[in-house]
């Protein structure tokens, strides 16, 4: 099979939709299939002579986002050559759009993924104003392809009731031989950062942006330091608000900016509980990382979070409007019952061991497959009709 994936995000970007996209061409490529990656261009060379990379500018609002320059006279002309057999868009803007509205020249079935509640996003930057016409242009541009990929059941009834079409899940899994708990480098890590035999380590992995809700998370964890003066911070990640986090956090944060691979699973390892407050997560992939590492999770029970975590298993799930204070208090809880964050730790990396990502991607490659027969069947039955 021959596969073109357009986005808008893949590596060296890290968050979870380069991340996921990455394991997916991985996937397809260990198998045999030949795949075409369509993305901005980071500098660095592309993976395979059939990929593209774009010229582009990043936000200057916003610096880890980059977006591709258009015109895209030169993505046309790539996929014509490559002729896939099936077109699979990760993300809705400029790129993902000319690809939606050029697929039909190309000549092959589309397939998209929703990664990202952007509708979400536009009240974090004070654009709540948009945010009925963004859902509304997400619903037209996802309902125009064969399938929608969603990451959780839950994420999958809330666009129905929007009016989304053609949805299935395709979830998330996470890498359980690289995050666990016996890390290498797991007791190095907290000495260099400054951190004690007794310090319990939170810890908090993503990017830092008001999208986010670090905020939110920041207030709760001064909370949390002013009754537990033994509790650290490590805050793996960058972003716009980096700085204001680290006054407000003050001596007790550990700021140590992205990490990745080998590096970014003992980071993990080094803490002894994870928080997370994002309040527009579609799934969380830092959250199956967190379990792997054996950090039982707090987080709010909005999105893909609610999907991801057990409540009372794996750690605990707040209602979306509960205060920081509640929040703090949840968290102190884990810190004051080290034995029941023993035991959430143990069933929370389990639970991560049953989540492998070659079952989760063959599981997307069967479906790819499915939509390329029902589009040949209907090609098929078009050209009989017409020879009628």
């Amino acid at each position: 099979m021959r596969v073109t994936l357009v986005t808008e995000t893949f590596f060296p970007q890290i968050n979870g939709v380069s991340r996921t996209l990455g394991k997916l061409v991985d996937h397809l490529r260990s198998v045999g299939d030949t795949v075409q990656v369509i993305h901005p261009d980071y500098g660095a060379p592309p993976a395979s002579p059939w990929d593209v990379t774009l010229k582009a500018v990043p936000l200057p609002f916003y610096k880890e986002v980059v977006v591709p320059l258009p015109p895209f006279g030169k993505v046309d002309r790539a996929v014509r050559e490559f002729r896939p057999d099936l077109i699979h868009i990760a993300t809705e803007a400029t790129l993902g759009l000319h690809a939606l509205l050029a697929s039909r020249r190309w000549g092959a079935p589309v397939v998209s993924s929703f990664h990202t509640n952007f509708d979400q996003y536009t009240s974090h930057y004070r654009l709540g104003f948009i945010e009925p016409f963004v859902r509304r242009y997400l619903r037209w541009f996802h309902n125009r392809t064969r399938a929608t990929f969603v990451p959780t059941p839950g994420l999958r009834r809330k666009l129905e009731a929007m009016g989304f079409e053609r949805l299935h899940v395709w979830p998330r899994g996470v890498d359980a031989c690289l995050f666990r708990p016996d890390r290498p480098h797991r007791e190095t890590i907290r000495t260099q950062l400054g951190f004690g035999p007794e310090t319990v380590v939170v810890g908090h992995v993503g990017r830092l942006a008001p999208e986010k809700n670090c905020g939110y998370l920041a207030e709760a964890l001064e909370i949390l330091g002013r009754h537990h003066p033994e509790v650290g911070y490590l805050v793996v990640g960058d972003g716009p608000i980096r700085a204001e986090l680290e006054r407000n956090l003050g001596p007790r944060g550990r700021f140590v900016g992205f990490r990745t691979g080998e590096d970014l699973a003992d980071h993990y390892a080094a803490c002894d509980l994870f928080a997370f407050a994002g309040l527009t997560e579609t799934f969380g992939n830092v959250l199956m990382e967190a379990m792997a590492s054996g950090l039982p999770v707090v987080a709010l029970a909005v999105g893909g979070p609610a999907d991801v975590v057990q409540d009372g298993i794996t750690g605990r799930l707040l209602p979306g409007d509960t205060p920081p204070e509640r929040f703090a208090t949840a968290l102190a809880q884990l810190i004051e019952h080290p034995d029941q964050r023993r035991q959430w730790a143990k069933q929370a990396r389990q639970y991560a061991e049953t989540q492998t990502w070659s079952a989760i991607m063959q599981g997307l490659r069967d479906h790819y497959l499915r939509v390329c027969a029902e589009s040949s069947n209907s090609s098929t039955a078009v050209a009989r009709t017409m020879s009628l």
